[in-house]
């Protein structure tokens, strides 16, 4: 005859369940599945003892090593990205059927997520700051959609981390942005990236990782990341003509989210060489014709309207929301670079009609409710070539002349109104670092600048370095001209 005790033990397993066990919570180790799963309509799933002492990783290590739900499939059975390469014709004709079955996330993946409140924490965060100046992440269908399958859809949860990964400030001691998370984040998307998961959700977690490893000055790294992401990009179809696109895209809003993702990514491609013009560019010059985002604020609503898109060749007027604004300045970004590291450049006619252009680009910009400094980056990249030069040419000195017009308009517009002084470092983006720099540098090299403005940019610096670690690195390069220039 059982005791009650030893009925008891019957109905409950031996270990906790890996869900309660990923979010830190108590389980009642019932059986079939526990309460709190059932409660929150969560998967339940309990590790035999073997498995658990093979269960090695922790939190607070990188992550190795991902199981994503393929690996004990036959090597030899057909999956969507393989066919995609050697035969995109049978999907194009529908022959074959390709299942797209759920795989469990790994349980310490889960676990450095957190539970569901740390997810939206994270979310919120998101959308709140880096959303503002880079919104390539539909809102509507992220909150609608992602959230409720991220514990069955390993793209889901490598997007989940990457939002986790850049809405975190780096430590302070040791001052170091490699954090633990960041391989993490790192390695998940690898072995992700490499599994037959083929998903726009990766490409973003890619791009929020490149954006991390840019902003932190974590080099060459960023570069060659932003370069995965264009290839990805390629692979789906994305602004590539006469390819199969690899999901038929149904609504307005997922198409608009198609193209803001390639526009980030022309964003990065064009900004990591903006310091050293020459390098190649992972992404095709856009043309006239491409698009550019639609409104910001209605797309976070999930309203895009074939009738409200504009292309590249529409003029700069107010309908233009700030991260269209982006965009333009990009391509033109593209342009200077191309044209600063060419044989062509001795051209003046051609650097006159960039002058113009990205002199109609900074009137556009700074006629906004809140000036947007990403356009003034194009304009240092085009005269910095010149201003450095050493003859004194007449293009020189036109160079030496904007830089000062340059200096008065970052003074009046971005010191005074306090656009890029004082404001919160996490809603700070990374662009304007660069073009302070070289303000800074010009100044200590040339005598070229307002020491006062200067002062401020030094103290910026040293607020944004709080949260990006390239802040830092630019002080110490100033420090490091400094002492080339007292030599």
């Amino acid at each position: 005859m059982r005791t009650p005790s030893s009925d008891s033990s019957l109905d409950q397993a031996q270990q906790v369940c890996t869900s309660c066990k990923a979010r830190k919570r108590k389980c009642d180790k019932a059986l079939p599945e526990c309460s709190p799963c059932i409660k929150r309509s969560l998967k339940c799933e309990y590790l035999t003892p073997e498995q658990s002492r093979n269960s090695t990783s922790t939190p607070d290590q990188p992550w190795h090593g991902i199981v994503t739900g393929n690996d004990r499939a036959d090597v030899q059975s057909l999956d969507f990205p393989t066919m995609l390469f050697l035969d995109p014709g049978i999907l194009q004709h529908g022959q074959v059927s390709i299942p797209c079955a759920a795989a469990p996330v790994p349980a310490p993946i889960l676990q450095v997520l957190g539970d569901m409140d740390e997810i939206r924490a994270a979310a919120s965060k998101f959308f709140e700051h880096i959303h503002l100046w880079m919104p390539f992440i539909s809102k509507k269908r992220f909150y609608e959609l992602h959230l409720q399958s991220f514990q069955t859809q390993p793209d889901i949860a490598l997007l989940l981390l990457s939002l986790k990964l850049i809405t975190t400030l780096p430590p302070r001691s040791p001052r170091n942005p490699r954090t633990s998370l960041y391989y993490t984040a790192k390695h998940f998307y690898l072995e992700i990236e490499g599994s037959s998961i083929f998903s726009i959700p990766i490409l973003q977690a890619g791009v929020l990782i490149a954006l991390y490893e840019l902003g932190h000055a974590i080099y060459p790294s960023a570069y060659l990341s932003i370069g995965a992401c264009a290839r990805y990009a390629h692979a789906h179809g994305i602004n590539v003509v006469g390819t199969l696109n690899t999901r038929r895209v149904v609504t307005l809003v997922e198409a608009e989210e198609r193209r803001r993702v390639w526009w980030a990514i022309v964003i990065l491609d064009r900004f990591v060489s903006t310091s050293c013009p020459g390098r190649p560019f992972a992404t095709a010059d856009p043309s006239l014709s491409d698009l550019l985002p639609a409104d910001d604020a209605a797309w976070d609503r999930g309203i895009v309207r074939s009738e409200d898109s504009f292309n590249l060749s529409s003029p700069m007027t107010a309908h233009m929301s700030k991260f269209a604004l982006l965009c333009q300045a990009a391509r033109l970004l593209g342009q200077v670079l191309r044209h600063v590291s060419s044989k062509s450049a001795i051209q003046d006619d051609v650097w006159m009609q960039l002058d113009r252009t990205l002199h109609s680009m900074l009137a556009a910009s700074l006629d906004m409710d809140e000036p947007d400094y990403d356009q003034i980056t194009a304009l240092v990249a085009l005269y910095m070539p010149s201003f450095y030069a050493a003859d004194d040419t007449n293009r020189s000195q036109r160079a030496r002349v904007v830089i000062q017009q340059i200096n008065e308009t970052v003074s009046t517009n971005l010191v005074e109104q306090k656009c890029f002084i004082g404001r919160d470092p996490e809603s700070v983006s990374p662009w304007g670092l660069f073009f302070a720099y070289h303000l800074c540098g010009a100044h200590i090299r040339y005598g070229q600048g307002i020491p006062e403005l200067v002062a401020i940019l030094k103290e910026t610096f040293r607020s944004i370095d709080s949260r990006w670690n390239a802040a830092g690195v630019y002080l110490q390069l100033l420090e490091a001209r400094q002492v080339m220039n007292q030599s």
